[in-house]
């Protein structure tokens, strides 16, 4: 073996599936300095011992893209580097057990026809005709994904070692990091026990060591070792006869994968309750190739289930166990990308079913690294989307959740309690005692919609008990005046001699000028693609307050600590847990807010798109005169101990006039029927401010931004792969989600990315990237929504008050 040396561009600690993948990728990218580091033999954590299947079905865009991508790239590696990678292209059904599972797979069908994978939604009897031995009791469909299969995980790592090496990758096993520090330099020093290697950058793709390797670098990972078990049977006869490979079965009755394995069965099964930890206090590092003590017990009432489902089971012996340690989250999505506060350390870690998953999260993020961003949003897999209020124990609570609901059919808006709540605003208790329903975001609880009947929420892929009384609070708004708790914004005080040329060369949007205004501005990568969105508001000569989305606290206090230059003279403040937002929006919050000020709320000196430092009912707060709902209206910013009072103030002020609390869901509609964009759903790394219509907040007149090379480039040539349109739907009882296909007759013509009824317009309405052809006024196109295509037509922006009366009334 080649000694260790002492200088790379990259080092990747774990040779793991996603370590090897992610070396492979890197070379394919360009990067072929690269240094991988295993203390064992590669696949030797939990690569080695895993089931190996490759399903597509997935309800995630940008998961399905990672899923489809394996199941074309390893059948092809052996024609590539002489390892077969032990493909077997069987495909796989999933079973539906409910009407709403039904739903759920006519919503996944579009999301795969999207990425070009084949999934038909089958009936019980068709069922039997791909699968024989299966029993089709209380099963009401089947999800048929023709081109699923499994691999061999060991030798699908070695495969991709083996193209690595031929590109300049440089693999040293039984080499044991022991260290990771970050030099004065910005370089990464990373100690081994065959000596030191000074890296550009340094990537923790660690296995179940990701969270002992993360805190060297001071970093907290969210992760847990889970004990999973599978058997592999005896030979049967039947399987002997086969003249084709069973498909791949995923049943939520016994809640367990079953396959065929050679000439016999294997049987995964995830337990609903009692499922484990493992080492939790670490894993040892002499644990190479070795298996934890089977616990068969546990699995005996999924073995019945799985006896009854496929009675074949019930005929054969047990051959082997295998138990070992997998990686979760609390989401059950893989950490990929930059690790938080942290310049070049990168994560490729925490993956549940990494095998399926390893080679498209390497080549996503060999693209991430190498160019700034990658082909798909990579926002679900962030690292930062977890911050310190992730700690152990909620890690733990929720990622054993996560795995009992492993077959768990989550409908929109339905999330896991585990573990909360974490982060509650002094609103929290109020709000809920007034029948606010929440979900989590970054921690945040933030309220959906408020049950005034106490009848809880019943989620579904269609409208259900939440569509009406969501109307009534739009209603409110558009006609009256209603409340909103956004304190789950990330808020910054950026301050400094320095701080308006600092911003004005990090974002794409001129700063503003006066004192009191407001801009919208986007941060923009290189090659202008969109990485974030701010409001920012000028306080004074050299202070700027920034709200930004609530998920993205980490992210934004990255894009703006590591962009500083030496020198600069600014200081940045993340005052994201001190500070809360109450939001008046409606006709009457002048009313409302006039009687609680001695401020000029008028026209002429308060205008729409400024701020203003004023007292409301004793309080001090920073108003900004801006909505995302499109009516006259306020964000109150102000210190979080401050929000009970304001709100009671607010609230007895208002009664007057109709006030009424308002939640997400009433947000999403009233700003679906201004169009307004979203950051995350509209706005992503996928696109530039020109697909998305959102020129007007570029700065084109500064003299440079990041970005603006690129951007401009691509303005000059005038050539947009899509453009965004509103569509106006006919939809029935569901509308867009967000991520169906739009197609005109049998051509696939663009995707949605959100989708909402506007209670003011009677309309169902999405957003839609589409091909430029298909953007004009009047143009009709089809959106498929359960199953169904429904007509959807190209409207003009801001269906609601185009002119934006309301705004500046």
């Amino acid at each position: 073996m080649a000694d260790l040396p002492t200088h790379a561009q990259v080092a990747i600690v774990g040779g793991g599936i996603f370590g090897v993948s992610l070396a492979y990728h890197l070379a394919q990218e360009g990067w072929n300095d690269v240094v991988l580091l295993e203390k064992g033999e590669l696949t030797s954590g939990s690569t080695w011992h895993a089931a190996g299947q490759c399903p597509h079905f997935i309800g995630s865009l940008s998961m399905a893209k990672i899923h489809h991508y394996g199941t074309e790239f390893y059948p092809e590696l052996e024609a590539e580097t002489g390892q077969p990678a032990g493909w077997h292209g069987c495909g796989g059904i999933r079973l539906a057990l409910t009407d709403e599972e039904v739903n759920w797979f006519h919503h996944v069908a579009g999301i795969l026809q999207l990425v070009g994978a084949e999934m038909h939604v089958i009936g019980p009897d068709e069922i039997r005709e791909h699968h024989p031995f299966l029993e089709t009791f209380g099963v009401k469909a089947g999800a048929l994904t023709v081109t699923d299969g499994h691999v061999d995980p060991t030798s699908a790592t070695n495969a991709m070692a083996i193209g690595a090496r031929n590109r300049g990758v440089k693999i040293f096993r039984y080499t044991q990091a022991t260290d990771t520090k970050q030099l004065p330099s910005g370089e990464w020093l990373v100690k081994t026990e065959k000596g030191d290697i000074v890296a550009e950058h340094v990537v923790n793709a660690a296995g179940s060591y990701c969270d002992i390797v993360g805190a060297w670098a001071g970093l907290k990972v969210p992760m847990v070792n889970m004990v999973h078990q599978y058997v592999v049977t005896e030979a049967l006869d039947e399987v002997k006869a086969l003249d084709n490979e069973l498909p791949v079965v995923r049943d939520p009755y016994c809640h367990a994968y079953l396959r065929q394995e050679q000439a016999g069965l294997l049987i995964g099964p995830y337990e609903t309750e009692g499922a484990r930890t493992c080492f939790d206090s670490g894993v040892p590092w002499d644990f190479h190739m070795e298996l934890l003590p089977p616990e068969l017990d546990r699995l005996l009432p999924y073995f019945e289930r799985a006896t009854e489902r496929m009675p074949l089971f019930g005929k054969a012996g047990i051959k082997t166990v295998i138990s070992g340690a997998i990686t979760h989250t609390p989401d059950s999505n893989f950490l990929l990308g930059p690790a938080p506060g942290l310049k070049n350390y990168w994560m490729a870690c925490g993956a549940s079913i990494g095998i399926c998953q390893g080679a498209g999260a390497g080549k996503y993020l060999a693209q991430q690294m190498v160019h700034g961003q990658a082909e798909i949003s990579m926002l679900e897999f962030d690292p930062r989307r977890f911050g310190d209020w992730a700690d152990a124990e909620y890690a733990r609570t929720s990622s054993i959740a996560d795995y009992q609901h492993m077959y768990h059919c989550y409908a929109p808006g339905d999330q896991l309690e585990a573990g909360r709540p974490l982060k509650i605003t002094s609103l929290y208790g109020r709000l809920k005692g007034k029948g606010g329903v929440f979900s989590m975001t970054f921690g945040w609880e933030r309220p959906k919609w408020f049950d005034l009947k106490g009848e809880g929420e019943k989620y579904s892929f269609r409208r259900t008990n939440w569509f009406e009384p969501v109307g009534e609070e739009c209603r409110a708004v558009r006609e009256r005046v209603g409340l909103i708790d956004l304190s789950g914004f990330s808020k910054f005080d950026v301050e400094g001699p320095d701080a308006a040329a600092f911003l004005d060369r990090v974002f794409a949007n001129r700063m503003p000028a006066k004192t009191g205004r407001v801009v919208l501005a986007h941060w923009l990568t290189e090659d202008g693609v969109i990485e974030g969105e701010a409001t920012i508001t000028k306080l004074g000569d050299d202070r700027f307050y920034l709200a930004t989305a609530a998920f993205a606290e980490l992210r934004d206090r990255d894009r703006l600590t590591l962009a500083l230059l030496p020198g600069e003279r600014v200081t940045i403040s993340d005052i994201t847990l001190s500070h809360g937002v109450i939001v008046l929006a409606g006709p009457k919050s002048r009313e409302v807010l006039g009687a609680l000020t001695d401020a000029d709320l008028g026209n002429a000196a308060f205008p729409w798109l400024s701020a203003q430092e004023i007292e409301v009912a004793g309080v001090p707060v920073r108003a900004l005169r801006v909505s995302y709902v499109g009516e006259l209206g306020w964000e109150l910013h102000t210190e979080m101990d401050n929000l009970p009072a304001l709100y009671d103030a607010l609230w007895a002020a208002g009664e007057a006039h109709g006030i009424a609390d308002f939640g997400l869901y009433a947000m999403n509609s009233l700003r679906m029927e201004k169009s307004y964009r979203g950051y995350g759903s509209e706005l992503t790394n996928e696109l530039t401010p020109l697909e998305a219509g959102m020129e007007r907040f570029v700065g084109w007149d500064k003299p440079d931004f990041t970005g603006k090379a690129a951007l401009d480039s691509r303005r000059r040539v005038g050539e947009l792969l899509y453009k965004l349109v509103v569509l106006d739907v006919d939809a029935a009882d569901a509308d867009a989600l967000g991520n169906e296909p739009v197609t005109c007759g049998d051509r696939l013509v663009g995707v949605t990315t959100s989708g909402a009824y506007g209670y003011a317009v009677g309309k169902s309405l999405a957003f839609a990237y589409v091909d430029p052809d298909m953007a004009t006024e009047g143009t009709t196109m089809q959106v498929l929504i359960m199953g169904q295509k429904r007509t959807a037509t190209v409207i003009p922006e801001s269906p609601y008050d185009p002119a934006n009366d309301r705004l500046r009334a």
